[in-house]
């Protein structure tokens, strides 16, 4: 931090939103090349690791708990540019995490992404929001992008809906 000395070089695939970031920003460019840049990492294994060293192709933590970010970002691209390849990409996970993650009652995180080892193990957010992503990427037309507002939980809230005064109350604006 204060030397500027770099100590290493690594992604965690919490990062993997800000290709949806950039999106909403405007900068379509930098987002689809960060994008393309998440699904290899993706491809290389058929699931994101925890933590990726790129300096070395190494893992740091080579676990996968099925977060959203990755499909999020595809979902986001895919809405404002219209481009079918980000709708392609999220059909691929929804295919990889189907092969690699469901078992007799469920779904489950692995243990590590080389090898597809299940854990007993699934975080709540899988469903909150791994699978929201899913469910409205696949909904073709049914839910509109643009008449809602996403928190960072994956929840939707109608635009038309929001009541500027009600929030000034509720916030003691």
């Amino acid at each position: 931090m204060h030397t500027g000395e770099i100590l290493k070089r690594s992604v965690s695939l919490y990062d993997a939103f800000w290709p949806a970031i950039q999106a909403v920003s405007g900068d379509i460019e930098a987002a689809e090349k960060n994008q393309k840049t998440w699904d290899w990492l993706w491809n290389k294994n058929g699931l994101l690791p925890s933590r990726y060293k790129y300096d070395d192709n190494t893992y740091e933590y080579p676990n996968s708990e099925i977060n959203p970010e990755i499909i999020e970002s595809a979902y986001y691209l895919h809405e404002i540019t219209g481009k079918e390849e980000y709708l392609n990409m999220i059909k691929t996970y929804w295919k990889d995490i189907k092969i690699n993650c469901k078992n007799e009652v469920a779904y489950a995180s692995i243990k590590d992404v080389r090898t597809m080892e299940k854990k007993d193990y699934l975080a709540t957010f899988f469903f909150a929001e791994t699978m929201k992503y899913f469910y409205i990427a696949f909904s073709q037309g049914e839910f509109d992008f643009n008449e809602h507002v996403f928190n960072t939980e994956a929840h939707t809230f109608k635009k038309s809906d929001f009541n500027k005064e009600e929030a000034e109350k509720r916030l003691e604006y």
